[in-house]
């Protein structure tokens, strides 16, 4: 019977002819990217892969064996597209490139790239006179409030618009720079609508805000909190403050639109018997007093912003990559897509799906990555999923919101 260290010396040797004949096959694998790159053919051939995956099961005949060969020519198959693609990619051949409108395509170093880079820095951050820039809902609006975390407080300011769409409407106008949208709460989860309106105006994301949502009570300065007879918020806002109001039973809760607006209610009302739940920079404007603070259930409540623009803008430093894609509708497709960061070693940390208008149980899928598409494993990445789908587009990379 031979020694454990017997059997190893002759997997050695198996294992040293496996790679002789890997590097043979990827260097005549090569050889059919080249040729397909000149004769314009598609990087994947699924038909050949199952003729190679059914040749091979004929000449095995325990199935568990049959089943390791298959997983390990399946990831033959990936590395050799993998190979195949950087070549097709080189001579940017690829009609639908997600990146062919931004700053990156081949050359990390081009000229562009410093343009763009420049974009977001920190004189625009500084001086606030040049930002154009816009919100959803009135001033006092979260919105507001982490537009001017991200570009300070304005000499004039920022334009309020009364939805979502029309922010982005006010965008692709050129009646400002930047917008900034709500995409996601920590209670309450993604905003879809938000979503589907940057892939479908074509916008950008240039920066990140993660705003800790602190709701506050809020009413007139001579406000008692014993004579407190209605309060006003969102009805989120009241539900997540619903430990704090139980206790205040004689008072009733009446939901209004957003939080914003319900503290401007109580202001115009100049009533001390009414209340309101927001944000204390809005109670500012208003004129009114935070009557006790900080009454939200949960301490971690966060919203997270993106701002929007109409180009692609991208800024050193940043550590973060948003796509949208379709996948196409057949087996292991999402898995073949997920394999393009895996093989980069890039972290996938958000992933979101939204339905294909018209098409019944297809989706776009939105990924959140980390690195920038300046990072050359991000871009090769991005550039081999967008030949895996059906559609794909770069959303933008930049700086990841951190939560104050």
């Amino acid at each position: 019977m031979k020694t454990i260290n017997e059997h190893r010396s002759a997997i050695d040797l198996i294992d040293d002819q496996i790679a002789k004949l890997i590097c043979e096959r990827m260097a005549h694998s090569e050889q059919i990217g080249q040729i397909k790159k000149q004769t314009d053919q598609n990087v994947i051939d699924t038909v050949r892969e199952a003729e190679i995956i059914h040749r091979l099961s004929l000449k095995i005949e325990q199935t568990s064996n049959k089943e390791a060969i298959e997983k390990v020519m399946r990831t033959i198959f990936e590395t050799s597209r993998a190979l195949q693609k950087s070549n097709l990619l080189e001579s940017d051949l690829l009609t639908n490139n997600p990146l062919k409108n931004t700053p990156f395509k081949n050359n990390q170093n081009s000229e562009d790239n410093s343009i763009y880079n420049e974009a977001i820095s920190s004189d625009y951050q500084q001086n606030t006179s040049q930002i154009k820039a816009g919100y959803s809902g009135i001033p006092g609006a979260f919105a507001e409030s982490a537009l001017v975390r991200y570009f300070g407080e304005p000499l004039k300011p920022y334009q309020n618009y009364s939805s979502f769409s029309k922010v982005c409407e006010a965008i692709l106008k050129g009646e400002i720079t930047y917008g900034i949208l709500p995409v996601e709460n920590t209670t309450t989860g993604a905003i879809k609508e938000v979503y589907d309106l940057i892939r479908e105006n074509e916008l950008y994301i240039t920066g990140e805000v993660c705003l800790p949502v602190v709701h506050n009570l809020i009413g007139l300065p001579n406000a008692k909190l014993e004579a407190l007879k209605e309060i006003y918020s969102h009805p989120q806002g009241l539900e997540q403050c619903g430990t704090f109001l139980n206790k205040l039973d004689s008072a009733r809760q009446i939901p209004l639109k957003n939080t914003a607006f319900s503290i401007r209610y109580v202001s115009e009302q100049n009533d001390p018997t009414l209340a309101a739940i927001g944000d204390e920079r809005a109670a500012g404007l208003y004129g009114l007093k935070v009557l006790t603070p900080a009454i939200q259930d949960s301490t971690f409540n966060t919203t997270r912003f993106v701002v929007l623009s109409k180009e692609p803008e991208v800024s050193e430093g940043a550590d973060s990559t948003s796509i949208v894609l379709a996948a196409r509708h057949k087996v292991g497709a999402l898995h073949e897509i997920l394999g393009s960061f895996a093989r980069e070693q890039i972290n996938l940390f958000r992933i979101e799906s939204r339905p294909i208008p018209n098409r019944s149980w297809e989706y776009f899928i939105y990924l959140d990555a980390e690195g920038s598409i300046a990072d050359e494993g991000v871009k090769r990445a991005i550039e081999a999923v967008q030949n895996q789908c059906q559609f794909s587009k770069f959303l933008g990379s930049y700086k990841k919101g951190v939560v104050a």
